[in-house]
């Protein structure tokens, strides 16, 4: 019986490991696609494999040097003075714990603000509206954890 713990723990460890290196996000805005709206209307074509991309300038300073690899995905909130609010998905680049990877070049959106970022770790979750993958997968832990003590 402790060997089919140990095997399960290592099925877990092994998928976890897996989902870390490879993660994949909705990738869209609302400014060209009515379905990447806050009624998100998810579609084939707007997933993206973020080992694909690399971050924005403006995050290589809250980086650092060396490996920029995605941690997860956002949904974030933007303005414009000219389009009013839109919502753009995409990966997310930097520590789930903090909202660094939010920022927006202003070089490259000089009338922008950003009005809300969320940041989320599973794989495509910011098709959700709120938070309930991250939760459900506290909740998976804490039963596994349980379940292996």
């Amino acid at each position: 019986m402790a060997s089919m713990k140990y095997l399960l723990a290592l099925a877990v460890v092994a998928t976890l490991a897996n989902t870390a290196f490879a993660v994949h996000c909705y990738q869209c805005t609302s400014l060209t696609n009515k379905k990447c709206e806050d009624t998100f209307e998810p579609e084939e074509s707007m997933k993206i494999d973020c080992n694909k991309l690399t971050p924005a300038n403006v995050l290589t300073s809250f980086l650092g040097v060396g490996n920029h690899n995605a941690t997860g995905c956002m949904k974030q909130a933007l303005e414009t003075k000219v389009s009013g609010t839109y919502i753009t998905r995409s990966c997310y680049f930097g520590d789930i714990s903090s909202n660094n990877g939010c920022k927006i070049d202003v070089k490259e959106n000089p009338f922008t603000s950003e009005v809300a970022c969320d940041v989320c770790s599973g794989n495509l979750c910011n098709g959700s509206s709120g938070m309930a993958p991250v939760v459900i997968a506290i909740a998976a832990f804490f039963g596994l954890a349980r379940v292996l003590s």
